[in-house]
Parts: structure tokens; C-alpha cells; sequence
């Protein structure tokens, strides 16, 4: 009876102090994640560069065309963000956290992008975003191919990492 009383009340320790770990590794991976997507992102002002081509030639379907994908594809870090779906797994002795993080473009859409971090370093190992107009805008088959081959890779990844 009294190994039962200690092992409940062990595990009651136990539980809160390691999920406290977990939530302050999660905190620490967020500025990672979105400093690895700034980079990846276009350059700022882009999207008000294509906004100026199409006022210039409003009837370009080309122009409607790159001014989506150049202002529709990445998240606005001016905009509030959030993080949901974090959540550590342990594979081969390797930590790695996986989980969305949402906002909205520059057109104020909703986009989401997905990550995989290994840890402790926050070594962002691969993104999969919700939607990502970009690549279509230049009907360039090469990037549509390449992007494609990322999102395979992506999942294989998640299958691997995340469940």
C-alpha cells in the first residue's frame, strides 16, 4: 500500500515538471522557427513593388499572377501570429518538435506552415506551407517539380519525427 502512495505521488511530480520542460523547450524553438521562415521568405516590399506593376497595367493577367504569389505565400510577421499542435517526440534517442504555425499574408489570408525542430540545437530540419502560390506564378515546371519533392520529403519526415 505504501509503494502504491509513493508511486502516485511520484508520478504526480513527475508529470507537471517534465511537461513544464516541454512547454519552455517549445517557447525557446518559436523565434527559430520564425527567423528560418524570414529568411525563406521574399524580400520585404515585394509585395508592394507588383502592387505598383499592377496598377500601372491593371488588365495583366501576368501581373494579378506574380502579385499573388509574391504577396499570398509567406506570412506577414507584421501581422499576429500563433503557434498550435507543438508537441515533442523522442525518436532513437533524439528529441524533435513538431507543430504549426499560422498567421496571415500580406493579402490578409490565412496561411499555415508546418515544422519539424530537432532539439536541442533548433535545427529546423523541414517546413510544409498550407498553400504556396509562389510557385505557380512563374509556370516554371522545374519549381512546381522541386516543390513537390519537398513536400514528399516533408512527410516522410513528419511519418518518421512526428508520430
Amino acid at each position: 500500500m505504501k509503494s502504491m502512495v509513493l508511486s502516485a505521488s511520484l508520478l504526480s511530480f513527475i508529470v507537471p515538471v517534465s511537461y513544464g520542460q516541454e512547454n519552455f523547450q517549445h517557447e525557446q524553438i518559436k523565434p527559430y522557427v520564425i527567423g528560418f521562415l524570414k529568411k525563406a521568405a521574399g524580400p520585404t516590399g515585394s509585395c508592394d513593388l507588383f502592387k505598383g506593376f499592377l496598377a500601372k497595367e491593371p488588365s495583366s493577367p501576368r501581373m494579378k499572377k506574380m502579385m499573388l504569389g509574391f504577396c499570398d505565400s509567406d506570412i506577414d510577421f507584421s501581422k499576429p501570429i500563433s503557434f498550435s499542435e507543438m508537441k515533442t517526440h523522442h525518436f532513437e534517442g533524439g528529441d524533435y518538435v513538431c507543430g504549426i504555425i499560422s498567421g496571415k499574408t500580406e493579402m490578409n489570408r490565412k496561411i499555415g506552415v508546418r515544422f519539424i525542430s530537432a532539439e536541442p540545437y533548433h535545427l529546423i530540419l523541414n517546413v510544409k506551407y498550407s498553400r504556396r502560390p509562389v510557385l505557380y506564378a512563374s509556370d516554371d515546371e522545374f519549381l512546381v517539380s522541386e516543390y513537390q519533392l519537398q513536400i514528399k520529403s516533408f512527410n516522410g519526415l513528419h511519418e518518421k519525427y512526428c508520430k
